[in-house]
């Protein structure tokens, strides 16, 4: 009985952290030139409704990256997505979508380069100031076979690690 108590501490203890979201920042060096890139990144969610074999895996996270003269807002999927209703253009492909904002829906694009497991916004300024003053952001996507699928990202912690992001770029 103590055991099961334990283990439903420990396992409610791990929700609450997910459910409130951890922000990472990491460093990536090229060996070759020497140049350095820092990324803020949300945690790894699943949708929010599981889908179908071949993607019942898939996670996404939600990433900004800087090389200390730009940066750049991307979500990362550990499968490549397979969307529908997209203009192919040279090389990569245009997704127009929804975007929530806590609870401002609006309309974005994004890109994909073909095959990626990366869709890129194409407004980084703009995105990068709602991500650090919104809580949460709801992304709809049109994946093949499954309809409309929707990722939410909880953004708290999210301001706290751009600025370490920008110290380290």
């Amino acid at each position: 009985m103590k055991k099961k108590s334990l283990l439903s501490i420990v396992l409610a203890f791990i929700l609450i952290i997910l459910a409130h979201g951890i922000w990472d920042v990491s460093l990536s060096k090229d060996e070759m030139t020497g140049e350095k890139s820092a990324y803020a990144s949300s945690s790894a969610t699943f949708p929010t409704e599981i889908m179908d074999f071949p993607y019942s895996d898939t996670k996404a996270w939600l990433g900004v990256g800087s090389d200390g003269n730009s940066e750049w807002v991307y979500v990362g999927f550990n499968n490549s997505p397979n969307l529908n209703n997209t203009d192919t253009q040279d090389g990569y492909n245009l997704i127009r979508t929804r975007i929530k904002w806590d609870d401002e829906v609006e309309n974005v694009t994004i890109t994909q380069d073909w095959g990626s497991k990366f869709l890129h916004f194409r407004n980084d300024k703009l995105i990068i100031k709602k991500i650090a003053k919104s809580n949460s952001v709801l992304l709809e996507l049109d994946w093949h076979g499954e309809g409309k699928v929707y990722f939410k990202f909880s953004l708290k912690g999210s301001s706290s690690a751009l600025k370490k992001m920008r110290n380290q770029s």
